[in-house]
């Protein structure tokens, strides 16, 4: 008889950026095909139109959290735009769903000491990951094949479910949506499970970019 631990879940963290998005809803129905939860870092110049995929997320257990509103570096960023950049993200996502988020990831993965203090004062904790395939360039194939080669308990990996509004990426995200599919099918058989980030169990690591 094999013992309950046996049969734990090794627990990781799917996060998507960029959205939302034409491809939020079709991410959405795969998370819910198998169970999965993720966190979506939201663009707020992308949220006008895509209210109902944010609040779809939330009501099925996914978390949100700040992307800023235009993809901009934030290093580049003023105390005022950096504050501008974030604040009517948050506003714009607590209008259309209701929640205020916690978290945020910096465009690019790119954030210096001043940003990160400015936006630790405003109670945000920053979020990087352990997993970033340029899935808004590759194929289906490569990224389902470095994702699932770098795959290992409390990873965090960064997906993309839109575009920022200027961005010399490939026009749309059917390549991570095949991607996800293919992944979230190998990690049901390996017997891993996907959280929203403030689940995840390994909080040492969420600002490892």
């Amino acid at each position: 008889m094999s013992s309950g631990r046996s049969a734990e879940k090794s627990v990781i963290a799917l996060t998507f950026d960029d959205g939302p998005s034409p491809w939020t809803a079709p991410i959405l129905d795969l998370l819910a095909e198998h169970d999965a939860r993720a966190t979506f870092f939201v663009l707020g110049a992308n949220i006008a139109g895509g209210e109902r995929d944010l609040k779809r997320a939330v009501e099925e257990g996914h978390e949100l959290g700040l992307h800023g509103w235009s993809h901009r570096r934030l290093n580049e960023l003023s105390a005022v735009e950096l504050g501008d950049e974030m604040l009517a993200t948050q506003a714009a996502i607590e209008r259309a769903t209701g929640v205020v988020c916690h978290n945020w990831r910096p465009p690019y993965f790119e954030a210096d000491e001043r940003v990160r203090l400015a936006l630790a004062e405003m109670g945000l904790t920053e979020v990087g990951c352990t997993i970033a395939p340029e899935d808004y360039r590759w194929p289906a194939e490569r990224t389902t094949a470095y994702v699932l080669e770098l795959l290992r308990p409390g990873a965090i990996v960064d997906l993309h479910d839109g575009r920022p509004p200027q961005s010399g990426s490939e026009q749309t995200r059917v390549a991570t949506v095949e991607a996800l599919g293919l992944i979230l099918r190998e990690m049901k058989r390996r017997n891993f499970a996907s959280v929203p980030i403030s689940k995840l169990p390994t909080l040492e690591i969420r600002s490892v970019t």
